[in-house]
């Protein structure tokens, strides 16, 4: 591969990494801020309010251009439902609106965006197909699509630090995403900026424009899963050794009857602790949501691992297991203690992280 192939190679990345943290307002590969400003006329204004680590995308045409290295031009709008962008390199979104995504088929990199209220229902309906049913929607589980705003339903915390994208409307508003909280104009000041942001902080500020944050909040708070639901649809769309149609433990169901039918278990586990997931319902896997990592699993130690993360702790899996399997607690202590073991040997731990929302 020559010079030039590897450094194209190596813009395209930056190109989309960039974009994807600019969508989903999930830090990424950048360090800084990306910006994405909708008219040129902005673009001077907003780099000189830019460090050295940020990224703005920028109008093709801009009238401050130059050679600034921070800039990545780009052709087209992301405005309206329908709307193209395209960069230099062939690479090409659509944006569509949420409400639309299981009825359009996916033919190409897309962007997905609430864009109102409606949006936002749509989304917290179709979790809680998942949840009910274990259906997740097929366009959640492409890798072309990418997903606005998610961790604005979380407000994990991390919104308090230094922005991880800034959005410039053609009115010359700074938002957190096109329809995210108002965080000041042109010409305002980084750190009064980032102010707003850390005083905005929290659930809901990336739809501030659409929705009620108080009303989105109490709907976030009737569902205490939804970050395990998150992390869900996240694993699903980048584990490249997904089944077809998989089903995922707490999703429609557990494999360990008392799970369902017991109002003390489960807790709300964390999305920090593996996910347990079939194609056929013989075979599971273990698979560790940051690392993608996992283990194969029979039906019976898929029962012990389910126990384990429904628990957080290995002698209460024992009781669940010994009561679902119909047998004593000594004859299924050495499998639970087999699965955890095996799990540990390649890093996971089906327990780690606990209950009640760690």
């Amino acid at each position: 591969m020559d010079a030039s192939s590897i450094t194209t190679a190596r813009d395209r990345h930056r190109t989309t990494t960039a974009f994807e943290q600019c969508v989903s307002g999930r830090r990424n590969l950048v360090t800084g801020a990306v910006f994405f400003v909708e008219a040129g006329d902005h673009v001077g204004a907003v780099l000189s309010q830019t460090r050295l680590d940020d990224i703005v995308f920028a109008p093709a045409g801009s009238v401050v251009m130059s050679s600034d290295s921070r800039v990545i031009p780009y052709d087209g709008a992301l405005r309206e439902p329908g709307d193209r962008i395209m960069f230099d390199g062939g690479q090409t979104f659509e944006l569509r609106e949420y409400v639309a995504a299981p009825f359009l088929p996916i033919v190409g990199p897309t962007l997905f965006r609430q864009c109102n209220a409606a949006g936002v229902a749509a989304f917290l309906s179709d979790a809680d197909t998942a949840k009910d049913s274990g259906i997740f929607i097929d366009p959640l589980l492409s890798g072309t699509v990418l997903l606005d705003s998610l961790p604005s339903f979380l407000g994990s915390g991390r919104e308090g630090e230094a922005l991880p994208r800034v959005h410039v409307t053609a009115e010359g508003e700074y938002r957190d995403g096109p329809d995210g909280l108002l965080l000041g104009e042109v010409g305002d000041g980084r750190a009064d900026i980032e102010a707003r942001a850390g005083e905005g902080a929290g659930r809901g500020r990336a739809f501030a424009r659409v929705v009620d944050r108080g009303m989105l909040e109490a709907d976030l708070d009737d569902r205490p899963w939804f970050a395990r639901y998150i992390g869900a649809i996240d694993l699903l769309r980048r584990w490249e050794g997904v089944p077809s149609r998989p089903a995922i433990s707490g999703f429609g169901g557990h494999l360990v009857r008392a799970l369902d039918e017991l109002a003390a278990l489960p807790g709300v586990v964390s999305p920090r602790v593996p996910y347990l997931l079939t194609g056929d319902g013989e075979e599971w896997m273990l698979i560790d949501p940051v690392s993608r990592r996992g283990i194969r699993l029979g039906i019976d130690s898929a029962r012990a691992a389910e126990c384990l993360i429904a628990t957080a702790d290995e002698s209460a899996a024992v009781g669940l297991l010994a009561a679902e399997l119909g047998r004593g607690t000594s004859s299924v202590a050495s499998l639970v203690q087999e699965v955890r073991c095996r799990l540990a040997v390649v890093g996971l731990d089906p327990a780690a992280g606990g209950q009640a929302g760690l």
